[in-house]
């Protein structure tokens, strides 16, 4: 799975506000609350990004906008690319195992 480059820059802006105390008063973290989706689902996503070789830490410097647009046009394709991110993820954890 490649993610697109809208999701890359959310994702990242997402990344770097969780470091931040007031992380969801921040605008990625405000797009997540008003799209109704919990943190924890973002995770494949990082996951796919990073392959099995790199560090998940770098997603922090993946892209440099601070207010990103929600990558996602619309519920269904949000889980539809959550579907995909969960399997390719699964994939990654099976890849390394070996």
């Amino acid at each position: 799975m490649k993610l697109t480059a809208a999701e890359i820059e959310f994702l990242s802006a997402w990344a770097r506000e969780e470091w931040q105390p007031a992380c969801y008063q921040l605008p990625a973290h405000q797009l997540q609350l008003a799209h109704g989706v919990i943190g924890a689902q973002f995770v494949p996503f990082i996951k796919v990004w990073t392959k099995a070789e790199e560090r998940d830490q770098e997603i922090l410097q993946a892209a440099n906008n601070s207010n990103p647009r929600w990558p996602w046009s619309t519920t269904k394709e949000f889980q539809n690319r959550l579907e995909e991110a969960g399997s390719a993820s699964q994939e990654i954890g099976t890849a390394r195992a070996r």
